[in-house]
């Protein structure tokens, strides 16, 4: 988290006189997870180690793994490690390269993340889901998405949900009858597109 100043874009407040904040909250509280976690680790070796700085609490750890991985509290510790190393890469993942996973069960929030995540954490509600699932339940909705454009327009949408597709892949299945929830519009070229349709004809395509 050190590696950034911040996460996401910085903005100027409309007040003046108020000067915008150096620093994005969420950062400031991964940063502070993550020192806590490592506190919480090197303190378990030897209690004085608790109060080391992070980057000298990592060294403790790292030269005492052994003895960390025989405590009775490893599972649960390595557990608490993975959730924040998630959250950590995907504040560190640039927007355009995160997808849309799906819906959070709990706050109903979006869900986003990297197309190879395991799992998703809400930055509303912080629950914790499986990503495998989140995504067959947005597949499902996807029937009930529907955008007006070209086939490059629905390709780009698509992209969105971590749904690879060519614009030339679509316009061949619309040739071919196989988009039956197409409908073409009054404009040339342009048609109203089913995402969970063209979800479904992708899968069958590969």
């Amino acid at each position: 988290m050190l590696r950034q100043a911040h996460i996401g874009p910085t903005s100027h407040t409309p007040n003046k006189g108020n000067a915008p904040l150096p620093i994005d909250t969420r950062a400031q509280d991964l940063i502070t997870e993550s020192e806590a976690w490592l506190a919480e680790q090197a303190g378990k070796i030897r209690t004085q180690y608790g109060n080391l700085p992070w980057n000298k609490a990592w060294q403790r750890i790292i030269t005492n793994k052994h003895t960390i991985l025989t405590m009775s509290t490893a599972a649960g510790d390595y557990a608490t490690l993975q959730h924040i190393t998630r959250r950590n890469e995907q504040a560190l993942t640039p927007e355009e390269e995160l997808i849309i996973l799906g819906t959070c069960p709990n706050c109903h929030s979006m869900l986003t993340g990297t197309p190879e995540a395991e799992s998703a954490t809400c930055q509303n509600c912080h629950s914790e889901w499986a990503a495998p699932a989140i995504k067959a339940a947005r597949d499902e909705r996807l029937w009930q998405v529907q955008i007006t454009g070209t086939p490059s327009d629905a390709a780009k949408e698509l992209k969105r949900y971590g749904l690879t597709i060519s614009r030339n892949l679509i316009s061949q299945w619309l040739k071919r009858g196989k988009l039956s929830h197409a409908t073409p519009t009054e404009h040339k070229r342009q048609y109203t597109f089913n995402l969970g349709e063209l979800a479904a004809q992708l899968d069958c395509h590969r």
